[in-house]
């Protein structure tokens, strides 16, 4: 195996980190060897190299390391040829013996550094498509490594699965598209199933025909209390006005068949609420009692219909379908009714999952599901309570028993709930560029070092940071280009100003053109 020479080992190195002289400036991002003495590191496995990724590249000159030095003494010194003094380092984490990581995926890290002096190479790419490589049917492509084009990377989608993805960067850098690529071939790969809770309306044609869209529709007769009360609005300060609405709730669920007659379901509801207005014992809450009859009617004006229709399927597997990409689609909603909707899916999936993993598959939701929330700063939000916060929390604990995955999505990583961020054992970072958000994504992640945490601000569009249990060692990967269009990109306000200015003019014209005919003809 012929390797490129990269430079030698200097200083003190440790068996995790070493710095190494170059001949070229290394790139960040970049897969070296370290040549060590041949030994037995893995289950009687000769290996002779580690493999690191270079996390700092230096470039100094001894005779202009002085910050107080005048430009005309820089010109004067490269006169005199200081440019032959000039010296490249580079810094590497150390990740694994090269063998048992090639041949056997595992990543097993040396115990003890290399020797002053040791060769370093850039890895060959062979090796790394190795690494790479994903012989099992689990596994999608999602890109290129930035620094060998050559190598392609496959993900693990089990990993995914079991130990949760979040998906972070600022608005514009890609975010959209990975969703795209990752949520489309584990459709078209894998016959995957996932359900995406899509804030903005941006994933109509996320996986082609394989994409199937959801209108936020929900039974009456299907939402716990708890679900009405955020319909309705009654947080946990207006007790009285929910007490009297769990009454009612409690006096319509009663009746066995009242699942057998779904348009009666509210207007029962409102038809109790109004008796305890008239009942002398409730004379000193009759405030509150009409208070909750007024938002009733006011859930009826707004959603009757539309989100709350008793035509709506009751059970969760006969709308969100097996072997899709499902797209609930809340944009025509607020942010309460949103939490609503999506606490009804999650809940009920995850519930569905338990009956047909605990009944042997005699009954509940067939196929394991991957829940992708885009904006999920707005559900899963740090400062404030949600419906969805709990189910999410839940999934994160308990969904890798029964095959409900999570993947969070967001550009305002810091405005998540930190625990949900943390149970996200992978992650694909973008660019991210607020200190803050940086700092906070670092807490939330355990493999992500000050190095890497640097580079995020300075990655190009499509560009990402990947770690975590879906991919054998961190990579940047450049982002394939999802093949189905989104709409996850800026409008562009100049091109629709301007087809709205020529429509408009169009149409003035026809008209000057039809009042000069109507003229003539006079």
């Amino acid at each position: 195996m012929a390797l490129e020479p990269l430079g030698l080992v200097v200083g003190e190195a440790v068996n995790v980190e070493i710095m190494f002289t170059a001949n070229r400036p290394p790139q960040v991002g970049e897969y070296i060897l370290v040549e060590y003495p041949r030994t037995n590191c893995y289950e009687n496995m000769e290996c002779s190299y580690v493999l690191g990724i270079v996390e700092a590249s230096l470039i100094g000159n001894p005779m202009m390391n002085n910050l107080s030095v005048k430009p005309d003494h820089v010109e004067k010194a490269l006169q005199f040829g200081a440019d032959r003094h000039i010296y490249m380092v580079g810094k590497a984490r150390l990740l694994s013996w090269v063998e048992p990581l090639a041949r056997e995926k595992v990543l097993y890290a040396p115990k003890y550094p290399p020797m002053p002096g040791a060769k370093v190479y850039r890895a060959d790419d062979r090796i790394l498509q190795e690494v790479f490589s994903c012989k099992e049917n689990k596994c999608i492509p999602i890109g290129r490594l930035v620094n060998h084009p050559n190598v392609k990377v496959n993900i693990d989608v089990n990993a995914i699965m079991s130990r949760h993805l979040a998906i972070l960067a600022v608005t514009g850098a890609g975010k959209s598209n990975t969703v795209g690529v990752l949520l489309d071939r584990i459709a078209e790969n894998l016959g995957g199933t996932a359900l995406v809770i899509d804030m903005h309306n941006e994933y109509g044609n996320i996986a082609g025909e394989k994409t199937k869209i959801l209108a936020p529709r929900l039974n009456p007769v299907s939402l716990s209390i708890w679900e009405y009360y955020s319909l309705l609005g009654l947080d946990e300060k207006a007790s009285k006005q929910r007490m009297y609405f769990a009454k009612a709730y409690d006096e319509v669920t009663k009746d066995k068949d009242y699942l057998k007659h779904p348009e009666e379901f509210i207007p029962k509801l409102r038809e109790i609420l109004e008796k305890y207005t008239t009942n002398k014992n409730y004379a000193s809450d009759k405030r509150s009692i009409i208070d909750v009859i007024n938002k009733l009617d006011d859930l009826v004006r707004r959603y009757g219909g539309t989100v709350l229709s008793p035509e709506a399927p009751i059970n969760i597997e006969t709308y969100v379908e097996p072997g899709k990409i499902n797209v609930l689609q809340l944009g025509s909603v607020d942010e309460d009714v949103a939490d609503a909707v999506t606490y009804h899916y999650l809940n009920s999936l995850l519930l569905k999952r338990k009956e047909y993993v605990t009944s042997g598959g005699r009954s509940g939701y067939p196929v394991p599901i991957l829940i992708a929330i885009e904006e999920a700063h707005i559900l899963i939000p740090r400062d404030r309570k949600t419906l969805t916060k709990g189910v999410a929390a839940r999934i994160a604990r308990e969904g890798r028993k029964f095959g409900v995955g999570l993947t969070l999505v967001s550009q305002r990583p810091k405005n998540i709930d930190e625990d949900a961020l943390s149970q996200t054992n992978n992650k694909i970072i973008l660019k991210l560029v607020s200190p803050e958000d940086l700092k906070y994504v670092q807490r939330a992640s355990e493999t992500l070092s000050n190095e890497l945490l640097q580079m995020l601000p300075a990655l190009n569009v499509g560009e990402a940071v990947l770690l975590g249990m879906m991919i054998p060692i961190p990579a940047i990967v450049k982002i394939d280009k999802h093949k189905h269009k989104s709409k996850g990109s800026d409008i562009d306000a100049v091109k629709e100003w301007s087809r709205y200015n020529n429509g408009v003019k169009q149409k003035r014209d026809e008209n000057e053109l039809d009042g000069y005919d109507d003229f003539i003809m006079t």
